[in-house]
């Protein structure tokens, strides 16, 4: 299982460049949601190169490439959809308004650092998940499309937090309770 999963998490990142839109309908839920998020960090970190270049506008104009993403996201779901093709659309929506946010918002780099990053290495051409000084490897177990709920600073800092207590081997069995 994790195998094919690897597989056609690699494909679907590979393809990503495709419409989209109609690109999302062809792979499962937790595919479409690590590839999207693979080319997040991509393109984001290119916008980070691209300005130290001297492009001024360059995160202005990536800006609004991901408000014209979310609005073809949010045409496409007023359509007649598959009730599960709904719930991806939906679910990706709600990870896009996230990243728009954060794009949106963007003080200083560490903003992007405590963000959760993914990337497809190379070697060991493997997808792993970074977070300020923490890296981790995707584990690729089929989830399937759960429900998401708002994405809020609250919840980043939840997840920066747990990221930097497994960095340093602290977990939660570890801690006595009262």
């Amino acid at each position: 299982m994790r195998r094919t999963n690897r597989l056609l998490t690699k494909e679907a990142i590979f393809r990503y460049c495709e419409d989209r839109i109609d690109w999302m309908l062809l792979y499962q839920g937790m595919m479409v949601l690590a590839a999207n998020q693979v080319w997040w960090t991509w393109e984001v970190e290119d916008v980070f190169r691209k300005v130290e270049k001297g492009e001024k506008q360059a995160m202005k104009l990536y800006a609004k490439k991901m408000h014209q993403q979310i609005d073809e996201l949010v045409t496409r779901i007023t359509a007649p959809l598959s009730k599960n093709d709904r719930k991806k659309y939906n679910t990706v929506l709600i990870i896009d308004v996230h990243a728009r946010d954060i794009v949106d918002t963007f003080a200083q780099e560490f903003e992007w650092e405590s963000q959760l990053r993914f990337y497809w290495d190379r070697e060991p051409d493997e997808l792993s998940v970074r977070q300020c000084t923490g890296t981790f490897s995707y584990g690729y177990e089929y989830m399937g499309l759960n429900g998401r709920l708002v994405i809020t600073p609250l919840t980043d800092r939840i997840y920066l937090t747990f990221t930097q207590v497994c960095v340093k081997g602290v977990f939660l069995t570890d801690i006595p309770l009262p």
